[in-house]
């Protein structure tokens, strides 16, 4: 059994030291220990207010809910004066940031918030392609930068319960219309037959005509990248739960056995599954965490049956992994609550770390099985 009333009382004092601390500043990635912060909140600022929204709902201290407010002014400021800066991360950002706190206050200001980002992430609809443009052009005439006109990513996925909200709210199904057009997109082209997947794929940007899958985090084009894998698994549970299409719960469950046929014996996996040598490869337990939270979305759609004790058994024995072995339970010095994330292998950066999605997902489980949130998504 789980130590669910530990693990909680772990997260929500940790989470409110922290916020003593940050003030309306939002975490991106620690630093021996300490977290470094980002003025806009680079595409991870949410899952700091999620964290915190999640905290507020396990502890009802509304002190939890005045520091998931404090940063709102950076991303109202980010979203109505600089969207440019925006991406398909959109989602990430505004979701947990104010569909969380409209779903858990009534707050009619936050609604209208998410529902103008949810305006700018349907805006990067390619109709060509029938797919959501992932990343801007960062560099103009650099080839990989230039390709952006024409990628989308697998992260993407989970950004797409946005648009689904959007359209419940609104009862325009255009929103609706643009989700189901990207998921479709994005199996037909990222979802390989074996259920890995790319970690980017490149379209021509004015015929839509598909060219090939491409990495910019995985090892090579046609690796695995572990954290990319587990954001399938979420992203299409999360589209089956609000369309009922069964090929995307067919997806989920595969991309979820996917990810557990490859993954470590301790369940945290590799920062790539397809390395050709373990020796000296850090491992990410940021993906295992987004795994989890994945996988107890998908199973809460399966009946009785071996897939869902199956699912439900890695997601514990998982958790139990994260909290005794990748958690800061026993170094108070460390200010993220899960350890040894691996930001990016390939470029060279955040190679141990703790992040704010890692953090908000392992919360985000315990709160789950503790039978103490609602779904933010």
């Amino acid at each position: 059994m789980l130590p669910l009333s530990e693990m909680r009382a772990f997260i929500i004092n940790k989470t409110a030291n922290n916020g003593r601390l940050f003030g309306d500043r939002l975490p991106v990635s620690t630093q021996n220990g300490r977290y470094s912060f980002a003025e806009d909140g680079f595409w991870v600022g949410g899952f700091w207010t999620g964290l915190n929204w999640l905290c507020f709902e396990m502890s009802g201290d509304r002190a939890f809910a005045e520091v998931a407010r404090a940063s709102r002014h950076r991303f109202i400021k980010r979203l109505y004066e600089h969207p440019e800066t925006l991406d398909h991360d959109t989602g990430f950002l505004y979701q947990l940031s104010f569909i969380a706190d409209y779903k858990l206050t009534g707050n009619v200001d936050a609604r209208k918030i998410a529902l103008d980002s949810a305006k700018a992430l349907r805006a990067r609809f390619n109709p060509k392609g029938k797919f959501i443009q992932a990343w801007n052009v960062w560099k103009p005439g650099q080839a990989f930068s230039e390709e952006n006109r024409g990628r989308i990513i697998i992260d993407c996925m989970y950004n797409l319960p946005l648009l689904f909200w959007a359209a419940e709210q609104t009862g325009d199904d255009a929103f609706r219309e643009t989700a189901v057009a990207h998921a479709d997109t994005c199996a037909a082209t990222m979802i390989r037959p074996d259920y890995t997947t790319y970690h980017t794929y490149v379209f021509e940007p004015d015929t839509g005509e598909p060219k090939y899958g491409r990495t910019a985090q995985g090892y090579d084009h046609e690796s695995c990248w572990t954290r990319g894998q587990s954001w399938a698994i979420g992203g299409y549970a999360y589209a089956y739960r609000y369309t009922g299409n069964r090929r995307y719960l067919d997806i989920a469950l595969g991309t979820a056995k996917a990810f557990m046929e490859r993954v470590e014996e301790d369940g945290i996996p590799m920062w790539d599954f397809s390395i050709p040598s373990k020796e000296g490869e850090p491992r990410d337990s940021s993906a295992a965490t987004i795994a989890v939270a994945g996988i107890l979305e998908l199973a809460s759609h399966l009946g009785e049956g071996e897939d869902r004790s199956r699912l439900e058994r890695y997601a514990e024995r998982t958790l139990a992994s994260l909290w005794n072995h990748y958690s800061s339970r026993e170094l108070p010095e460390e200010q993220g609550l899960i350890l040894h994330a691996c930001g990016s292998r390939k470029m060279g950066g955040d190679l141990d770390c703790s992040f704010p999605f890692a953090d908000y997902y392992f919360a985000e489980s315990v709160a789950r099985l503790s039978g103490m949130t609602r779904a933010y998504w």
